[in-house]
């Protein structure tokens, strides 16, 4: 009797033990899995976040860049429409959106009374007029015969030009075919010229009465341009500037033996009865 008492003591303890070791078999699972799901996702979390992230940040960069893209394409279209090439800088905003007539572009398109920008005629007549200081002296002291249509000498024509010469600047007397001084610097640019490179050049030119011009000659690696302003003495002495010019070269020449010949469009009828004359020849 003791025996199977003890023996059903001991399968009741078995039991016990089978049922706790069960029990906290099922309590270790459960705390595995639920440490497995927190340790699982949150990793997935954090990819997402990343992902997302850098999507957003590429779509933001892209979003950026396109607005780049399309502010340089505006800009460059804004540029394209509002400057044609007229050969200040090589480009002028002749025909600006405020300003885009038809009237307009057709002063374009003939060539002659083109707009002068304001900052390059305030440095011709500045230029200009400190020319004419330059050669003052040697106007003052020569022989001028009437005074209400003077015409200098030679020899004082002579000593402008060496005057406007010591200076560095081209120069020639457009009352007789003879070779420019400092010939060699506007040889220079109409040689450019003619390969298409772009470049610019002050030549002065002086008159039988005593009056300096100064023409920027320009080629934008089209077409050729000549910003002209004159000058010349009044009674008084003084310097007195004429209207600064600004003018296509319709067609030009440089030739081997140093002739620079060509035409400027002028004003062609029905526009004007008369027929104007806009041919030129320099010897350089």
């Amino acid at each position: 009797m003791r025996v199977m008492r003890n023996k059903n003591d001991w399968m009741q303890k078995k039991s016990i033990i089978i049922i706790l070791v069960v029990l906290l078999l099922v309590a270790i699972l459960a705390v595995a899995a639920e440490l497995g799901m927190k340790s699982g996702g949150r990793p997935n979390k954090i990819i997402e976040k990343i992902t997302n992230g850098n999507n957003n940040e590429d779509n933001s960069n892209s979003d950026s860049n396109n607005m780049k893209e399309k502010d340089s394409e505006k800009e460059f279209e804004d540029d394209t429409n509002s400057e044609l090439n007229t050969g200040y800088g090589y480009e002028m905003d002749v025909l600006s959106d405020k300003n885009n007539s038809t009237e307009e572009k057709t002063v374009y398109e003939k060539g002659y009374d083109l707009p002068v920008d304001k900052q390059e005629d305030k440095t011709a007549k500045k230029e200009l007029h400190e020319m004419m200081q330059a050669v003052w002296p040697i106007y003052d002291k020569s022989e001028k015969g009437d005074t209400s249509n003077v015409v200098l000498p030679s020899k004082t024509i002579k000593k402008i030009l060496d005057k406007i010469e010591s200076c560095s600047v081209p120069a020639f007397f457009s009352g007789r075919e003879e070779h420019m001084r400092n010939a060699d610097k506007f040889d220079g640019f109409l040689k450019n010229a003619q390969k298409g490179e772009k470049d610019s050049i002050i030549v002065y030119e002086v008159h039988e009465d005593g009056g300096v011009g100064r023409n920027k000659y320009i080629f934008d690696g089209q077409n050729m341009y000549v910003l002209y302003v004159g000058s010349v003495w009044n009674n008084d002495e003084d310097v007195i500037s004429i209207d600064t010019t600004y003018t296509r070269i319709k067609e030009w020449n440089y030739t081997k033996d140093g002739w620079f010949t060509g035409e400027f469009c002028v004003p062609e009828p029905p526009e004007r009865s008369e027929t104007v004359d806009g041919r030129f020849r320099i010897l350089v």
